[in-house]
């Protein structure tokens, strides 16, 4: 994979984690999607903002995410984005820093890239 590539999908991950970030220990609606199962609003802007700038990215890959619901339309391309908006929701929700955004892309099975951010850590993984 282009070293090109992946520093695009560490400045994105970068991006959205200091949105993310600034919105930390904030005000916010949050809320269970199943029982035991939180999410928020800043998950959902995550989301979004990965979605708009991955898709910008590799037109062509498709999606799949914790906060978005599954579609078998990804099934159609050799490369789906893979992505945890804010991997450690419960961290998040609790004014922990053991939260993350996690960003992969994977081709015919195989992981070609992997992006862990960690903001508050100021920490980035690939």
């Amino acid at each position: 994979m282009a070293e090109s590539l992946l520093d695009a999908v560490g400045a994105i991950a970068a991006e959205v984690g200091a949105v993310a970030r600034d919105r930390f220990r904030g005000d916010y609606a949050r809320w269970e999607k199943s029982p035991d199962n939180p999410v928020s609003e800043v998950d959902l802007l995550a989301d979004r903002l990965l979605r708009e700038r991955l898709s910008a990215l590799d037109p062509e890959a498709g999606w799949l995410s914790e906060e978005t619901e599954d579609s078998a339309e990804r099934l159609l391309g050799s490369r789906t984005w893979v992505v945890d908006p804010i991997d450690g929701t419960r961290d998040f929700i609790r004014g922990r820093d053991g939260w993350a955004v996690s960003v992969a892309l994977v081709e015919g099975g195989r992981v070609m890239l992997g992006v862990l951010d960690a903001p508050v850590r100021r920490q980035q993984w690939r």
